[in-house]
């Protein structure tokens, strides 16, 4: 045990300055997303509604890229079942694959167009993946429009304040950490 905490430590002094703090960063990021679906919860907001795993994921893909953004995207809803029970075990397989090509597919695309850009089109990659998945474990027993509207419909609101706001937040991030 304590050769193992030896060995982290000797690790952990061998990483640059820059690796240090995007570890520390995505940590940080990991933390946010356990503390903030409790938090919309208790304001009454439906996870529907806030979105509130989503906008870590996103956060990290447009700062520290399309690896960490995946990496989040696998261990934020993993991390949130096994503290909380959230999501629901039936919907984890779903929201896996989509919350890591939301992280994956912004962070990829966010140095070849605008971050704006690139958090829309993550978000529909996402959505596909999952609408995809739903279908194919046979639970879309509605017209595919119908489902849109019902399960991504009262999300729009978050949607539109996630591409508005953080690919802002995640530049501001980004100058604060190089300082």
């Amino acid at each position: 045990m304590i050769a193992a905490g030896i060995i982290n430590d000797i690790a952990y002094k061998q990483l640059s300055m820059k690796t240090k703090k995007a570890i520390l960063g995505q940590s940080i990021f990991l933390f946010l997303a356990m503390i903030i679906p409790p938090i919309t919860h208790r304001l009454g907001l439906n996870y529907l509604v806030a979105q509130p795993m989503h906008w870590m994921v996103f956060f990290a893909g447009l700062t520290y890229g399309p690896f960490s953004g995946l990496l989040l995207g696998l261990t934020i809803p993993i991390t949130s079942f096994l503290l909380t029970g959230m999501p629901l075990p039936a919907l984890l397989p779903l929201i896996l694959p989509e919350l890591a090509v939301y992280g994956f597919v912004t962070g990829l695309l966010k140095n070849k167009i605008t971050g704006f850009c690139s958090l829309a089109l993550g978000l529909i990659a996402g959505k596909i993946i999952y609408l995809a998945l739903f279908s194919l474990t046979g639970q879309l027993t509605i017209p595919v429009w119908q489902f849109i509207q019902m399960v991504w419909g009262p999300g729009l609101i978050a949607i539109i304040l996630q591409i508005i706001f953080l690919p802002v937040l995640s530049g501001i991030y980004v100058k604060k950490v190089k300082e």
